[in-house]
């Protein structure tokens, strides 16, 4: 069927975005850390 292709298309896309906005958010939070220390 075509649309359970498309749902796990959509699935796996929405997947890469959800890591990508956790990496995101852990290497905002290691660079605030690091300014943190360095610049207080």
């Amino acid at each position: 069927m075509p649309d359970d292709h498309m749902l796990h298309e959509h699935q796996k896309a929405w997947h890469g975005f959800v890591k990508l906005m956790t990496y995101s958010t852990a290497a905002v939070i290691v660079t605030l850390v690091l300014m943190a220390i360095f610049l207080l």
